[in-house]
């Protein structure tokens, strides 16, 4: 269903999440390696973009709950217009607010793939992931390279400019630990946030 979460894997690395998206249609037959319409921060954020999904689960909303999701969607989408900002990008925190330097309102937000996800969410009330620092498993860098190849090919030292400072390992979110957050049963979902575990950017 719309607003359900879909997952892509690393080409490098098996059954490493690599990322995340909502699906942005409703009532797909969703089968893994199908291209299906999802919003995400590929970067740049867009919405009803084609993506190949490789694994899916299903998210408790309800109408109104999806209906307020999209329209934070076109808000989101809309603060990228009015700033013309190409800088939407952030692996650490999962996201961070760009405010301006003279009122201090928040002219955007800076996402990685996940906490694109878990913010959504967090809209209508529902935490999927403790995302506290303390609470996450360390990633070292070879982790970090099979979740952001191309930065992470690029240019060692750009890894800085989204957040990772140092040598690592870090303590980030990443797109595994979101899917895992799903997969369990309902009650457990809107009870309360999951608590990522080494290992959980497998899935």
């Amino acid at each position: 269903m719309r607003f359900d979460v879909v997952g892509q894997y690393s080409a490098s690395a098996n059954r490493f999440l690599a990322h995340v998206c909502l699906l942005d249609s409703d009532s797909v037959a969703f089968s893994a390696g199908a291209l299906v319409k999802v919003a995400h921060m590929k970067p740049p954020a867009q919405r009803g973009d084609l993506q190949t999904g490789h694994v899916a689960c299903y998210v408790p909303l309800t109408n109104d709950q999806i209906r307020d999701i999209s329209i934070w969607l076109d808000e989101i989408m809309d603060e990228y217009k009015a700033a013309n900002v190409k800088e939407q990008y952030v692996i650490h925190p999962p996201w961070q607010d760009k405010n301006d330097p003279l009122t201090g309102t928040r002219r955007f937000r800076r996402y990685s793939c996940a906490g694109f996800v878990i913010d959504s969410h967090n809209q209508v009330g529902l935490d999927l992931l403790d995302i506290n620092e303390d609470a996450l498993p360390e990633v070292n860098y070879q982790q970090i390279a099979s979740a952001y190849p191309l930065i992470a090919s690029a240019n060692r030292n750009l890894l800085g400019k989204f957040g990772l400072e140092g040598d690592g390992p870090w303590r980030i979110v990443l797109a595994g630990y979101v899917m895992h957050s799903l997969n369990r049963s309902n009650d457990e979902i809107l009870s309360g946030p999951y608590r990522a575990k080494a290992g959980d950017e497998l899935f």
